[in-house]
């Protein structure tokens, strides 16, 4: 009641919604209203994962493309990775590739060979955090060099030679 500035909280809005307010004010002589003000409401950001590459036995390169901030700034973004389904930022997997929108690579460390994993770019703004699609991918299988040793060569005539060696696994 009275005179001067006010402010009033509008809860139960959808996200990324446009909406129209005004201010009114009551007394005995009726209801006057303010100029109607426009605003929007935010959403998370739009993103898309990137396929694995360069996949190796302990690492490999993934990221994201992030097309909309959702009308908030992107303040954090990167991949997070797990043997599980549907990882989320709370894994300690999980890259961080500064702020912004486009496109951004990340390096994936710590991998365990032979195993498959589940990947996801990820993009936080105000409004909170949103996810690419999930994709997988395997890491190669433990696979070590053969073992092998060289036999001596044994000239057998002035231009050649004979030499040779064993493969032990």
């Amino acid at each position: 009641t009275g005179t001067g500035s006010f402010t009033s909280s509008l809860t139960g809005l959808t996200a990324n919604t446009p909406y129209y307010v005004r201010a009114y004010a009551v007394n005995g002589v009726g209801t006057s209203y303010g100029n109607e003000v426009a605003f929007s409401t935010i959403n998370v950001p739009t993103l898309t994962t990137i396929s694995a590459t360069s996949i190796k036995s302990t690492t490999a390169e993934s990221g994201g493309n992030i097309t909309n901030d959702g009308g908030s700034p992107v303040t954090t973004r990167g991949v997070c990775w797990s043997t599980s389904s549907n990882p989320t930022i709370e894994v300690s997997t999980k890259t961080i590739n500064g702020s912004g929108t486009g496109a951004f690579t990340s390096n994936l460390t710590g991998l365990q060979q032979g195993r498959r994993y589940f990947v996801r770019a990820y993009a936080t703004n105000s409004a909170g955090t949103a996810y690419g699609s999930e994709l997988t991918f395997t890491t190669p299988p433990n696979v070590t060099l053969p073992t092998v040793t060289t036999s001596a060569a044994i000239a057998t005539s002035t231009t050649t030679a004979a030499g040779g060696g064993n493969v032990t696994s």
